[in-house]
């Protein structure tokens, strides 16, 4: 029976994930197309048979999960797996699969499986044929230019050999550890520069306290320094989180509720906003959002990415994710243990552990991958009303330095003037940034001083800036940040 060639037609997609990725590869000039427009065959369920086996470009999984493979269907894993044949002149086959394991991958493979899904509990892909060209209707892919998919796919198996040897190289050092240090060296060179570069991705009331760090001159300075970044990264983040659970239509409340009954119990309050306050939050605001993210529930999905101003599920999965707020709680023991409650440090053990702070920024950074370039910190300006909706101006708070860039971004609704808000061009509802994290500017210069949320004093609340190394202060009318604070204290 002839099989119906359904074409890519992109707008019944732009109120989903697919639609972001879309303009994503439209931005890049990248044609996209449905991987059964590039099939030779029709996709198999594997059943073990060599034949299937030597046919087959591709083998994919039909879970969320699993790595795609080329050859054998060795490395692939995440239940069963399907054999796919291409038509071979459009795609480059190590291209398609270095692509479909990247994120973007694997957010339209997620998509795809939920499309192409049946059962209103266990979302699966049914083994029949229609079901399966079903799912390769719905898996969008990219098509570049031939040297572009070449280039990639080279560099691509490149980095995994690179990836194999750093693998091989962590083994030895347990087989020979005196070795250890040597080994360090031989690859260190490599990843020198990698918090430096971090700087410019990062939103500014980060990059600046991280700066502050780099550019320390002393090794006292620079630990302290580490240690105040890292208080930025927690309490600017658990912010962000918050002011998500605030923009969740009719779920705010109830976080906030159970944030407040798990700072009673610990004997904490928003009114002192120390570490452990900044920890509950983070805990409590991502264990609601990565519920709501696992629930199979596309509505409930859609209203978690459209309290993060319409960023894509797996931006918002890096956010929330268990790997995080994990790093985050050892970043805060570490803090308690070597910043006040210790005596003599010598300058061995205060360089040890300042390796081993970068070293966890390291690895916030690999888990947060680039979020803040897809959900970018801005401070609001004008606005003018056009026949498709808002476009308002915006100044860029990325990076270490000021004055900002200044750009304009189309939006659904309109940003208060002067307020901070985490936005993506095309953002129906930017997410606004709760007062915990401010900008005051001095007007002289246009230059602009982070200040973070501390304690309440009576009839005010104490600010503190950690972007020039030592704690500055400022104090403001409680007043301001009552709106703030919420249900987070009892009034």
């Amino acid at each position: 029976m002839p099989r119906e060639t359904i074409d890519l037609d992109p707008s019944p997609y732009f109120d989903d994930e697919s639609g972001g990725l879309l303009k994503d590869l439209a931005a890049k000039g990248w044609a996209a197309q449905r991987l059964s427009n590039l099939l030779a065959a029709e996709p198999l369920n594997l059943s073990g048979s060599s034949d299937e086996e030597r046919a087959a470009d591709l083998f994919v999984p039909t879970g969320s999960s699993g790595a795609v493979s080329t050859g054998s269907p060795g490395a692939a894993s995440g239940g069963r797996l399907l054999a796919i044949r291409l038509d071979g002149e459009p795609i480059h086959t190590g291209f398609l699969a270095a692509w479909l394991n990247s994120e973007q991958g694997y957010a339209s493979r997620r998509w795809a499986i939920d499309a192409g899904s049946t059962g209103a509990h266990v979302r699966a892909v049914r083994s029949d044929p229609a079901s399966l060209m079903r799912w390769a209707d719905e898996l969008i892919v990219p098509i570049p230019p031939r040297d572009v998919q070449e280039t990639i796919a080279a560099a691509d198996d490149r980095l995994a050999s690179f990836q194999a040897e750093l693998s091989t190289r962590r083994a030895h050092i347990w087989a020979f550890p005196d070795e250890a240090d040597a080994v360090v060296g031989r690859v260190a060179g490599a990843f020198d520069e990698s918090l430096s570069s971090w700087l410019e991705q990062l939103p500014y009331p980060i990059a600046t306290a991280l700066w502050a760090a780099e550019t320390a001159s002393s090794l006292t300075d620079k630990q302290l320094a580490y240690l105040h970044a890292c208080e930025a990264l927690l309490a600017f983040h658990s912010t962000v989180l918050l002011s998500a659970c605030r923009n969740l239509a009719g779920s705010g409340a109830e976080v906030q509720a159970a944030i407040r009954r798990t700072l009673d119990e610990h004997g904490l309050g928003i009114e002192r906003a120390t570490l452990g306050t900044w920890i509950v939050i983070a805990e409590k605001t991502s264990s609601f959002l990565r519920h709501a993210l696992e629930s199979q529930d596309r509505d409930e999905i859609a209203r978690v990415r459209q309290a993060f101003g319409d960023l894509g599920q797996s931006g918002v999965a890096r956010l929330v994710s268990k790997r995080v707020i994990k790093k985050f709680n050892e970043l805060s023991t570490k803090r308690n243990r070597w910043h006040g409650h210790s005596g003599f440090t010598s300058d061995e053990v205060r360089q040890r552990q300042i390796d081993e702070l970068v070293a966890d920024l390291l690895e916030v950074r690999q888990i947060l991958g680039d979020v803040w370039t897809e959900l970018t910190l801005v401070r609001a300006g004008s606005v003018d009303r056009g026949r498709d909706g808002y476009v308002q101006s915006v100044e860029v708070a990325l990076g270490s330095k000021s004055p900002f860039r200044k750009t304009s971004l189309k939006v659904g609704d309109p940003m208060v003037s002067g307020d901070l808000y985490l936005a993506r061009d095309g953002s129906e509802s930017p997410l606004p940034l709760l007062h915990f994290v401010q900008l005051r500017s001095a007007p002289r210069d246009a230059q602009y001083t982070t200040y973070f949320y501390n304690r309440t004093e009576g009839s005010n609340v104490r600010l503190i800036s950690y972007q020039f190394g030592s704690e500055s202060e400022l104090q403001d009318a409680v007043a301001t940040l009552r709106d703030d604070f919420g249900e987070l204290i009892v009034r």
